[in-house]
């Protein structure tokens, strides 16, 4: 890790947006004394060497923002939660990623949390098995789905 990786991404952070619980946003990293960029750097070495990351990495602001503005803002039902995390947080994960992101991988068969995939790729993947299924008149289908809600019940 060097200073010139971390400084890179610290120009990339998006500004204009809400501070964290430390009240910190990407605009302080932008316009501090550059010597914040060393002190990062090295606050990131050590997470690395001792494999602590500190507690304050993991806290979050939640807050509620409305899906459809034109629909009903009283039902909790159209609101989802974003977390507002501390931008040291945010910076120290995009640098690790560039460090060790072609070295982590995931299986094929996840679909969410994944770059090109969704869960809606998950649906129409199993609405085609199920056509699939449905239409040679195998009962392959059922028995898998009743074996694994069964696992998901005695779990």
């Amino acid at each position: 890790m060097t200073v010139e990786l971390v400084d890179r991404f610290i120009s990339k952070l998006k500004g204009g947006k809400a501070a964290g619980h430390d009240g910190l946003t990407p605009e302080h990293l932008w316009y501090a004394h550059p010597i914040i960029v060393t002190l990062i750097t090295y606050l990131f070495k050590l997470i690395i060497r001792f494999g602590v990351v500190p507690t304050d990495f993991g806290c979050g602001v939640i807050i509620p923002l409305v899906k459809n503005t034109d629909g009903d803002i009283t039902s909790s039902e159209n609101y989802r939660g974003i977390t507002l995390s501390p931008v040291i947080s945010k910076l120290f994960e995009l640098v690790l990623m560039e460090m060790a992101g072609a070295k982590l991988t995931s299986s094929p068969l996840q679909f969410g949390f994944k770059a090109n995939s969704s869960c809606n790729h998950a649906i129409f993947t199993l609405r085609m098995l199920v056509k699939h299924f449905c239409s040679s008149g195998s009962r392959l289908l059922f028995h898998c789905v009743h074996l694994t809600f069964l696992k998901h019940l005695t779990g």
